[in-house]
């Protein structure tokens, strides 16, 4: 299987196809995170694939001490020119998952946005989550923001088509060998550029036992950004919050 984060999150298209993953959706999860846990205030949270800033952004705009990385050189670049835009101070660099790694310690530590099952083998994907149990300070916590298998699974879109300004954009969705695979088409006249996504799918049961075999417990879930209790089969989302 190729990387296929690294050509997808390096192109100008991929903040275009997800502009709806927007600074307002963004706000919602970080304030359902802020009120299932117990931090103090400037309190260092670290932001794991961090993207183009907009969950860092807005813990820093509430006073946190935010370290933020991602493998995307031209998704970090966009997200430190907007942090300065801000006047905020925002540590982000560039890293990845698999082989990061801190002295520093944190009281929070997120992975948001479906960042998690893009490699491709299961003690890939879960090093992160394993490793997170010791940057984390005592009784600190660990979000994971994951799409749920069940759902994906019962209502799977083969294919759909969108407008983008005056862009077509065609997804077509498979599953193969355990991950729910993209490939985004994107007409722009006669120009034709094609991506892709590809992500392990796991179910509840598997991120839990791995978790606690991590020396993590769970403290809390939710099916959604608003809150709403997490159904297997209902559930668009998984949003596990994780205690040390």
């Amino acid at each position: 299987m190729t990387e296929w984060f690294k050509e997808w999150f390096a192109s100008e298209e991929y903040l275009n196809v997800y502009k709806h993953r927007d600074t307002g959706d963004a706000k919602s999860i970080i304030s359902l995170i802020l009120k299932n846990v117990s931090i103090p205030n400037k309190a260092k949270i670290l932001d794991a694939a961090c993207g183009a800033g907009r969950h860092a952004i807005a813990l820093a705009q509430k006073g946190y001490k935010v370290t933020a990385f991602d493998l995307s050189e031209p998704l970090v670049n966009k997200a430190k020119t907007l942090s300065n835009e801000l006047n905020l101070n925002i540590n982000f660099f560039n890293a990845d998952l698999r082989t990061v790694d801190f002295k520093e310690r944190f009281s929070l530590i997120l992975n948001l946005f479906t960042s998690f099952g893009y490699f491709e083998n299961d003690e890939e994907n879960f090093r992160f989550l394993t490793d997170s149990k010791k940057w984390l300070l005592p009784k600190g916590y660990f979000i994971l923001d994951y799409l749920n298998m069940n759902y994906i699974i019962e209502n799977h879109v083969p294919q759909s088509v969108k407008a983008m300004e005056n862009k077509k954009v065609i997804e077509n969705r498979r599953f193969n060998k355990g991950r729910i695979e993209k490939e985004i088409i994107i007409h722009n006249g006669s120009k034709v550029e094609t991506y892709n996504e590809s992500v392990k799918l796991y179910s509840f049961n598997q991120i839990a036992e791995a978790a606690q075999n991590a020396g993590l417990t769970i403290n809390k879930i939710f099916g959604d950004y608003k809150g709403n209790e997490f159904d297997e089969e209902l559930s668009e989302r998984l949003i596990i919050i994780f205690k040390k």
